[in-house]
Formats: structure tokens, sequence, C-alpha cells
């Protein structure tokens, strides 16, 4: 059964086009995740990052199956195992501290965003107000004061607040 499926695989995506498009994806992945690490670019990096890596997981997987007999003859060697399970080990230990870090509530400082005066964000996001206050009526949200908060234009013009804050957030570098 193993074999029909290795066999299959192989003749669907032959080996001299999946190596190439993994090794690709995997540096493009590579590299725009060291520019999200450095906070460069953040906005179309990301999304093409978050895109790019469900793509290379589907490669990947392609990949491990067209060379099905090859990594398991690799993971008879201790070395390789070894190496796996710490990598394995070191992922959890991040993903676990992260899950142990994480307020209750994710959504804390989005909503204390909401929550600030417009006057109060300008300063917060380093911008002009009266840019911060004409980006948003772009936005839909009609800004009667520097004392009104994002909650409560949100509200007014029926759009959700959360929302607004985080393409406020992806953009304000734009308004700098």
């Amino acid at each position: 059964m193993a074999s029909q499926i290795h066999k299959r695989v192989v003749e669907l995506f032959p080996r001299k086009l999946i190596t190439p498009v993994t090794g690709a994806l995997a540096l493009v992945i590579g590299i725009s995740g060291g520019m999200l690490f450095f906070h460069f670019g953040e906005g179309l990096v990301k999304s093409a990052h978050e895109w790019l890596g469900m793509l290379f997981v589907v490669f990947m997987l392609i990949h491990i199956l067209s060379n099905w007999n090859a990594i398991t003859q690799h993971f008879r060697q201790r070395v390789a195992r070894n190496a796996a399970l710490s990598i394995v080990l070191v992922t959890g230990l991040f993903l676990g501290s992260g899950a142990v870090s994480q307020t209750k509530d994710p959504n804390l400082v989005s909503g204390a965003l909401e929550e600030a005066p417009i006057s109060l964000l300008a300063v917060l996001f380093k911008v002009d107000e009266a840019a911060l206050i004409d980006e948003l009526g772009k936005r839909g949200l009609v800004i009667a004061n520097d004392g009104q908060t994002i909650q409560e234009a949100a509200k007014r013009a029926g759009v959700d607040g959360h929302h607004v804050i985080k393409q406020l957030v992806s953009s304000v570098a734009v308004l700098r």
C-alpha cells in the first residue's frame, strides 16, 4: 500500500519538480521569517509569509512522500532521530512558554486602543493627529473631536472597532 502511494505521488509530482520548488519555498519562507523577526515590511511580508508557508507545507508533504524510502532509511540513524526529537522538544518549549505567558484576553491591547482618545492614539502611533483623523475618515469613521474614541466612532458607523484598530496598526507607517 505504501509503495503504491509513493509510486502515485512520484508519477503526479516528479522529484525534479518537487525538490526545487520545496527548496525555493523554504528559502523564501526563511527570508520572509527573518524580515518579520526584524520588523521589516511587516504588512505585505506577513501575508506573503503566511500564504507561502501554507504552500510550503503542501509541497514539503509531497516531497516527503516522494522521498519516503530515503527518509525512512535516513531516520534509521541515531543522529537523525536525535536531531528531529531535539527540534520537536525545542518547538514544544517555545509554544508552551508562549501559551503560559499569554494574557487571559488576547484582545486586551486592541481593546485598550479602541477605548483610547484619538489624541492619545496619535501620540502612541507617533503620527499627526489630523492625519490620523483623516485616515479614519477614509475608513468611514467620523471623528467629532480629539477626545473621541475608535470604539465610539466605530459604533456610530456600524463597524467593528477591533477590525479598525487592526487595519490602523498595519497601515500606521504610511501615516508617518
